[in-house]
């Protein structure tokens, strides 16, 4: 009886670790996009953002031009998505669009 105990403890114990290696942090932070000036940018910068992982929404502020971006902090740094917003040609922040990149937007949105 004693051991049926022990072995039922313990495997709660197990599932109780197991389950704690599963945190997730998920934060928003608001970037500055400069050239984040209507739905067409937006549609652009959607679709590159969507290949980064842990990346879970974006809302654009058109007037403001910002993007709230809404993501796993354990799993992905700010720095990171700027220079995934960089390289589909949009400024971020302080990290500057890759030329290449933005010569290839639409007039709209450089």
């Amino acid at each position: 009886m004693y051991k049926f105990r022990f072995l039922i403890v313990i495997s709660c114990l197990v599932a109780l670790a197991a389950t704690g290696c599963f945190r997730q942090d998920h934060r928003t932070i608001t970037i500055s996009v400069p050239q984040l000036k209507s739905p067409e940018c937006y549609a652009i910068l959607q679709e590159t953002l969507k290949s980064a992982q842990d990346i879970e929404s974006t809302r654009p502020n058109y007037d403001e031009r910002t993007l709230d971006v809404s993501y796993n902090a354990l799993k992905l740094g700010i720095k990171n998505i700027e220079f995934v917003i960089s390289n589909a040609g949009f400024s971020a922040n302080d990290t500057e669009a890759a030329p290449e990149a933005r010569a290839k937007l639409p007039e709209g949105c450089r």
